[in-house]
């Protein structure tokens, strides 16, 4: 992969470059060739203290392009609102879950019942399915690698993975780790943005 998002921009002209980034990025993964189509999508960070908003940027280009998205937050770690969210829905929960969705790009948190272990469980495969019938579009957020092993339970079942990491910030022999943990579960690994720490990324 290969674009220019950013997290924030100065400019107008910043801010265009961000938009067109988001769109090639939109494009890559909703047209991307291979054995299925794309429909979900995990955006996991390498060695980040704080996300990278990748995963939200994202999902607000395919919520913007008119597809109907939904954003799910995985990583209960960091998460203070304790509303219904998708380790409910893991839990058998899913009006409680689902009924507030409204609008092209619906957010689903991680939730009450939020259990890292719970992602590996056959509930995943069943919900994320659930998910995809309901919106078209799954893009879930995770606690980063290879501090965590979230992403290792959620990157099986999903059509692709996208890396993020930061230009001068991840090390390299991290970056390597999280790739080959990700190939070992047998990840189908779409690509590699690189964010800069505060403003621009490539990818």
């Amino acid at each position: 992969m290969s674009a220019r998002p950013a997290q924030q921009a100065d400019s107008g002209s910043g801010r265009h470059e961000i938009a067109e980034a988001y769109r090639s990025l939109r494009s890559t993964v909703k047209f991307a060739t291979g054995e299925r189509p794309i429909h979900s999508v995990l955006v996991v960070d390498v060695d980040r203290d704080q996300r990278s908003g990748v995963a939200e940027q994202l999902a607000t280009a395919f919520a913007e392009a008119g597809d109907s998205c939904v954003l799910i937050d995985t990583d209960a770690r960091t998460d203070s609102d304790r509303s219904a969210g998708f380790f409910d829905l893991l839990r058998g929960s899913e009006a409680t879950v689902l009924q507030a969705a409204s609008g092209p790009l619906t957010r689903i948190g991680p939730g009450q019942a939020a259990s890292p272990d719970a992602l590996a469980g056959d509930a995943f495969s069943v919900a994320l399915d659930r998910l995809i019938e309901t919106h078209g579009f799954a893009i879930f957020s995770s606690a980063p690698l290879p501090q965590f092993a979230d992403a290792l339970a959620i990157a099986p079942r999903v059509d692709a993975v996208i890396l993020v990491v930061t230009a001068g910030g991840t090390r390299r022999p991290r970056a390597i780790d999280a790739r080959d943990a990700l190939e070992r579960v047998g990840a189908r690994i779409l690509g590699v943005v690189m964010v800069e720490p505060k403003k621009r990324w490539f990818w």
